[in-house]
């Protein structure tokens, strides 16, 4: 299984869960007349965030098996962290922790795919093929 679909997918989370957090707020009375409240729920926000890191872990972690580098996984952290505590430095602030956590997600996932085609000279998906059954680089002969 390659990581990049999952990496694509990380993104496209993370910028739909910023455009609900801050739209979201906008729309809510028209929410509650179509029947779709729920969507203002803390805990449905909560979900897709969740949603969003556990796909940025996965794909991560397996971008980490190539490029052997932490700092993909310390940029979704740190976005997750963000995302979640958008609220402490109060209403004012939060619309810039969200597009900040979401940002970092962001760029977790895309400096994943990079470090993984800069390291090897060629897709992660090409790569993959050239690991062995304990996960090391079996590098061909030249």
């Amino acid at each position: 299984m390659h990581h990049k679909p999952l990496d694509k997918a990380g993104i496209i989370v993370a910028v739909l869960c910023a455009l609900h957090c801050l739209l979201v707020p906008v729309v809510l009375p028209t929410l509650a007349l179509m029947g779709l409240s729920f969507l203002g729920y803390e805990l449905f926000e909560r979900i897709i965030l969740g949603l969003s890191l556990f796909i940025g872990g996965i794909a991560v972690v397996m971008g980490m098996r190539h490029h052997q580098s932490w700092f993909p996984l310390l940029f979704l952290i740190l976005g997750g962290v963000l995302y979640f505590n958008k609220d402490t430095l109060g209403h004012g602030m939060e619309p810039l922790m969200i597009v900040a956590g979401a940002a970092l997600i962001v760029v977790a996932h895309i400096l994943n795919l990079y470090l993984c085609r800069i390291r090897h000279h060629k897709p992660c998906e090409d790569v993959e093929e050239l690991l062995n059954e304990d996960g090391a680089l079996d590098e061909p002969t030249r």
